[in-house]
């Protein structure tokens, strides 16, 4: 989401709002407070709909051109790997149509050759998706009733990130965002933060960290009962936090983390669409318009929608 979209964050449905990875040159209006658009606004619980949903539901996607005319698609080398290592996983092809590559706001997701209206793009089976069944059930058996699904997502990605290679997701830990490669107000020092005092991103990161510090301190009794996992400080929660509520989707089957398909940046622009099948198990994504080769694929603003209206 731009900065000219912060009207992203009164969606529906579908991405967790916290930073969004794409703007990390405006500082004050979108390191924390304008996110991405991926589930109903952070902190609060999702915005019910007023109708029963059937098994698929429909989320609007948009695609930008800008950063290939710009010359900033460029390939990503540590990345050349990860779409195969997932179909692996996956035992199925995710995409032929889209590559990994770098545009000016990190890792990007390109068209690889002409898309047509229509197209399916990429097919994400839910068994290489994270959701909180993935957390280890010793783990989960000692976790209180409190702890949110937030939280129970972060903890998957840092015990997984602290078995390094032995990691069965260890390709795509190693695509998230490493602490320096943040840019969020909820990383900056109390000094940095008192420089922008009289604005409201001031309380609002107040606010987020405050529930980041104690949701971490609801969830250290147990990390401490795992020699492996009691290391864990919380700038390592806030890390992890931060790429669940960047990354996180929000379906029928609840919120979950899809790999290469969370590498799509936010914008404004034309939209596509988005359907998650239940029946299938998948998650596709679907062109909304002829797409050239080097366009970047973009996400923005989300709405819950019927199988009716499709």
């Amino acid at each position: 989401m731009s900065h000219s979209q912060s009207s992203a964050c009164l969606i529906h449905a579908s991405r967790l709002p916290c930073t969004p990875r794409t703007l990390k040159h405006d500082v004050l209006t979108t390191t924390m407070l304008h996110c991405g658009s991926r589930i109903a606004k952070l902190f609060r619980s999702p915005v019910t709909p007023p109708f029963n949903f059937p098994r698929r539901l429909l989320i609007k996607f948009e695609f930008s051109s800008l950063f290939q005319a710009k010359g900033l698609n460029t390939s990503d080398e540590e990345s050349d790997e990860f779409l195969p290592w997932l179909e692996r996983k996956a035992r199925t092809k995710i995409s032929s149509m889209l590559w990994i590559g770098k545009s000016a706001y990190g890792r990007s997701l390109f068209a690889s050759e002409n898309i047509r209206t229509g197209d399916c793009i990429l097919k994400v089976p839910y068994s290489v998706e994270i959701t909180p069944d993935n957390l280890l059930p010793k783990i989960r058996a000692i976790l209180s009733d409190k702890i949110g699904t937030v939280s129970k997502l972060a903890i998957i990605l840092l015990v997984e990130r602290k078995m390094g290679q032995s990691s069965g997701w260890a390709p795509y830990i190693c695509c998230l965002p490493q602490h320096g490669e943040i840019h969020s107000t909820i990383f900056w020092s109390e000094y940095e933060l008192n420089m922008i005092c009289q604005s409201s991103v001031y309380q609002e990161t107040v606010n987020q960290k405050a529930k980041i510090e104690k949701d971490f301190a609801a969830v250290v009794p147990a990390l401490q009962q795992f020699p492996d996992l009691e290391s864990i400080t919380l700038q390592d929660f806030m890390c992890a936090y931060f790429s669940v509520t960047s990354r996180a989707w929000e379906s029928t089957k609840g919120l979950s983390l899809i790999p290469f398909t969370d590498f799509m940046n936010h914008d404004g622009g034309s939209k596509s669409i988005v359907l998650f099948d239940d029946d299938k198990m998948f998650s596709e994504v679907i062109a909304d318009r002829n797409y050239a080769p080097g366009e970047e694929v973009r996400t923005t603003l989300v709405e819950w929608l019927p199988l009716s209206f499709l």
